[in-house]
């Protein structure tokens, strides 16, 4: 279950990862083979690229690249962004400009580079003789080509497309210092398109970001490639895909050849409810070739992480846990990723630094954006780029770390747990089968989220069919099932239904005493329940008394949760019967706890302020207790939103408490 509509944090920004390489071009290379030098007499091919469709959504851009090129640029201009965000078809259409003012284009792809210019140089008049003679002395090369751009008889234009590893345009320097391949020249304009989204790389060149289609533009985009005017449902598909130009050419072509099963884009969109991974399968008949890796979304992802793979190794791994932390935009905070627990598995040996340098090779390839959210920092991956990735997750140690880092800071995030246990469910049902014990505990945790966050009766009502379900599957009294019975008490406890949880706690107590034991601290944990409910019925000697038990289960073990919100419930029954001075120590003590154990944000040290400025209020220190009350209302605010009834509830407490201190 997914978080109710409204609460979704769908992604709407432009800003975000890598996704795919637009390549809605007829592409033409001017460059041998990796290891092989062209051929003597090699053609270089003086017209570029042309665009299969309507450039769509980047005049601003172009237009500020044809004002560059005619100005005579003293920089060279780098197109960087993640693959498929249409570098290379911006490129193509100031190649097209360019071509119609009567420049030369030279287009050259990565691979062998060197010898690619060298062809450049003898097309502008450079002898095939002195041509050989340079090729194996890479600085000589150099001076030889430039020499022959700079003197070149009329202006061009040089494109050196997809420069994704910097070190072949120069394998001794940063290639922002012109001392290599790519450099100014008054001959010409040179432009570069590269992922690599790194200043540091690129200064003093000008450097451009290519960013996903605005939603028009993205629409009409998608419409071009099917080739309908007025395309049904093109700009709710074109969100889907996150307007990112491959993703939108892909669909576009699938609608155009597959017009039966598609007649329009909503029926295409209702086919990718099932995964986007779908786009890649009805796409594979035009999806091939040399050049598959950018032209398809898994493709360019492979093609993003090997890249990566070659400088991190740690990279693509933590891509994973990215992916599964962080579907639907939902940014994670950096706090949320623990070195301890990260370092396990296909991460083990990561260290501070390794993250760091993980972490900044996914920001600098465009994979995550690094950014600023409720006051910390935060990543934040393009949703499209999390689901490819996590499509393509197919053992279960990525899964292992990702749900060991949901179960480190429990209760934190709430919107970031419900969304990211919904995807690790599904990612662990792909792999293990849906009836597989890590599905259901995946379930109960993304329901608890989401009960937390308010939507009670839809969080009780999915617990009741998972239980029914899971039960069938795996038995009543299998330890995952009787936490999903747990958690649905928990449910019917926070509506009011008491006698209902109360019934649910005994009868999951019941079991868990008998296949775990009596000290086992699942077990307790029912106990603390049925104490808990008997405290809401009034019976206070009866939750007295067994919270008291669970808290003498715990000697020596203080610190542990179900110690803890026993050792506060007891203080609880104090203030209930009116002994606030008695039960000021306990909710004291046990304030300090949890905001030390869990932190000063974590909704059980809000609810710890909350009893305590009840408590405040009970001993008629109204001052006290209306700061308290309006501390809670601030944090829970924070954690739940300004509207959620226990934030309303605590404002209109602090206000009250206020009024009264006043009189």
């Amino acid at each position: 279950m997914t978080v109710p509509p409204g609460h979704d944090n769908a992604a709407r920004g432009d800003v975000y990862g890598q996704l795919v390489q637009a390549r809605d071009i007829h592409n033409v290379t001017i460059n041998a083979g990796e290891h092989a030098a062209p051929p003597p007499g090699a053609d270089v091919a003086l017209d570029p690229p042309r665009p299969a469709t309507t450039v769509r959504g980047r005049d601003d851009l172009l237009d500020v690249l044809v004002a560059e090129m005619r100005a005579g640029a003293s920089v060279p201009h780098v197109l960087t962004g993640p693959g498929g965000f249409g570098k290379t078809t911006v490129a193509a259409a100031l190649a097209e400009r360019a071509r119609v003012e009567g420049r030369t284009v030279f287009w050259v792809r990565p691979g062998n580079v060197a010898a690619s210019m060298i062809e450049v140089a003898v097309e502008l008049g450079g002898s095939r003789r002195e041509a050989e003679e340079v090729r194996s002395t890479r600085h000589l090369a150099m001076r030889w080509v430039w020499r022959h751009l700079d003197h070149a008889p009329r202006p061009w234009l040089l494109v050196i497309d997809n420069a994704d590893r910097p070190e072949e345009l120069d394998p001794e320097h940063r290639p922002g210092d012109q001392l290599g391949w790519m450099r100014a020249s008054r001959g010409g304009f040179v432009v570069v398109t590269t992922r690599v989204d790194d200043p540091g790389q690129w200064t003093p060149a000008r450097i451009h970001r290519v960013e996903p289609l605005g939603g028009g533009s993205a629409g009409t985009a998608l419409a071009d490639h099917a080739g309908l005017e007025g395309l049904r449902g093109a700009g709710e598909l074109a969100e889907r895909l996150g307007r990112v130009p491959l993703a939108l050419a892909l669909a576009g072509r699938i609608l155009a050849t597959h017009r039966v099963l598609f007649p329009d884009a909503r029926a295409l969109s209702a086919h990718l409810e099932e995964g986007v991974d779908r786009l890649d399968e009805l796409a594979a008949p035009f999806v091939t070739g040399e050049d598959v890796d950018r032209r398809s979304l898994s493709g360019v992802w492979d093609l993003s992480l090997r890249l990566l793979a070659e400088r991190e190794p740690y990279a693509e791994p933590l891509s994973q846990v990215l992916a599964v932390l962080g579907p639907n935009a939902v940014p994670v905070p950096l706090r949320r990723l623990p070195v301890p627990v990260l370092a396990a598995g296909p991460l083990e040996g990561l260290d501070e630094v390794g993250l760091a340098r993980a972490i900044n090779a996914l920001v600098v390839h465009g994979l995550v954006a690094l950014g600023e959210h409720g006051g910390e920092t935060a990543l934040r991956m393009h949703p499209l780029v999390a689901e490819t990735i996590r499509a393509g997750i197919d053992t279960t140690p990525p899964l292992r770390i990702a749900e060991g880092l949901l179960r480190r800071h429990a209760d934190h995030d709430l919107l970031l747990e419900a969304n990211a246990h919904v995807e690790l469910g599904r990612a662990c049902a792909r792999i293990r089968g849906d009836a597989h014990p890590s599905v259901v505990r995946a379930a109960v945790a993304n329901l608890r989220a989401v009960m937390l966050s308010g939507h009670r009766e839809a969080a009780e009502e999915a617990l009741g069919a998972l239980v029914e379900a899971a039960g069938k599957d795996i038995g009543v009294t299998h330890p995952e099932v009787m936490a999903a019975r747990h958690a649905r008490g928990d449910a019917l406890r926070a509506l009011g239904r008491i006698e209902e949880a109360e019934e649910v706690f005994r009868s999951v107590h019941g079991d868990r005493e008998a296949v775990l034991g009596p000290g086992h601290p699942d077990t307790l944990s029912s106990l603390h329940q049925v104490a808990l409910v008997a405290g809401l019925r009034g019976d206070l000697d009866a939750a007295e008394r067994i919270f008291l038990d669970v808290w003498e289960a715990h000697v020596g073990n203080e610190e542990e949760l179900i110690a803890l919100q026993a050792r506060e419930n007891l203080a609880c029954v104090l203030m209930a019967r009116g002994d606030h001075d008695g039960a000021e120590e306990g909710l004291r003590w046990t304030r300090g706890m949890w905001s030390r154990l869990l932190g000063e944000r974590h909704p059980r040290t809000i609810t710890a302020d909350y009893l305590s400025a009840l408590n405040a209020a009970g001993r008629g220190e109204h001052t006290r207790a209306g700061a308290l009350f309006e501390r809670v209302a601030r944090a829970r605010a924070e954690v739940l939103g300004e509207e959620h009834p226990e934030t309303v509830e605590a404002r209109g407490r602090a206000e009250r408490s206020r009024a009264a201190g006043g009189r």
